[in-house]
């Protein structure tokens, strides 16, 4: 008997990748992989990077023409599906691009779905905008496990690391860090792929059926640490200068204005859980975490 096939879409998102370094690493004894790509350029990247693993590649899936994702989910019995983010096309577009990806898995008789989201579903009204890009899929998600009995789990994706580094960047320059003042357990986004891939290898899917796991780091941290953890990496003397709102909307786009401000005003507003450790073994640190990216200091 052959082993199930799971598709990773999009293969090229961070998590994704994440999720098939993997299982690759991992898991390769319990799954086959799919991954899926829009355009051929992203999966001749991901080829090069995956050039000796055995990984079955489709490309030409579009989230915006439901009618070419068919082959991004046929056979396939588990799924991986990362909420799309794409700049030109907006936020608004994001649920229901999300939505097609997830009533097509299903039309493919996929068995269990895996979707990554946002902590940002806990506050609609606060943080309408952002948060209105995942709950939709959630509530779809629920649909289809009564209509169709459809297995699945939800990560929450916390705040990135990744999305500290320009800032970062500049402070190691500059020696200041400047950024609004919050508290928040940002997460490495391989963290999130790592535990997607541990759901979608389980022997047991009803253990995490119906389960919405929170991924954060494994240390909530202000600007004045994170400050002090680039000075300890970098050996020099980094200091934190908090920036007031009234200076951060003016070059936030006002969806992350929007998140940044909720958070300053209730700083434990990011749920701060052992998901990510209670289901990989591990959690990265920020100071790892900029130790793996110093190129990008450069």
């Amino acid at each position: 008997m052959s082993l199930p096939l799971v598709s990773i879409f999009t293969a090229n998102s961070n998590s994704g990748s994440a999720c098939i370094g993997e299982i690759k690493k991992k898991y390769s004894n319990k799954v086959r992989v799919r991954g899926v790509f829009r355009s051929e350029e992203k999966a001749n990247a991901f080829r090069k990077s995956f050039q000796d693993a055995d990984i079955e590649t489709v490309v030409g899936c579009d989230a915006d023409r439901p009618e070419t994702l068919d082959k991004a989910f046929q056979g396939c019995r588990y799924a991986l599906i990362v909420t799309p983010h794409d700049p030109n096309r907006g936020l608004q577009d994001d649920a229901r691009l999300a939505k097609n990806m997830i009533e097509s898995a299903v039309a493919n008789n996929v068995e269990y779905i895996v979707l990554v989201a946002s902590w940002t579903v806990h506050f609609p009204q606060k943080i309408s905008m952002l948060s209105s890009r995942f709950k939709p899929s959630e509530i779809l998600l629920e649909k289809y496990e009564k209509e169709k009995g459809l297995k699945w789990t939800v990560l929450r994706g916390g705040v990135f690391m990744e999305n500290t580094i320009p800032n970062l960047a500049q402070a190691v320059k500059t020696s200041v860090y400047q950024f609004p003042d919050i508290l928040c357990p940002y997460v490495d986004t391989k963290d999130i792929g790592r535990s997607a891939a541990v759901c979608l290898t389980s022997s047991n899917i009803e253990e995490h059926h119906g389960k919405f796991y929170e991924m954060n780091g494994p240390e909530q941290l202000t600007g004045q640490r994170l400050a002090e953890i680039c000075s300890k990496v970098f050996n020099k003397n980094i200091k934190y200068q908090p920036v007031p709102k009234e200076i951060f909307k003016k070059f936030m786009p006002e969806a992350v204005y929007q998140v940044f401000e909720f958070m300053v005003e209730n700083r434990h507003c990011v749920p701060f859980t052992n998901d990510v450790r209670e289901l990989t073994g591990q959690s990265s640190s920020y100071e790892n975490f900029i130790r793996d990216h110093l190129n990008e200091f450069e």
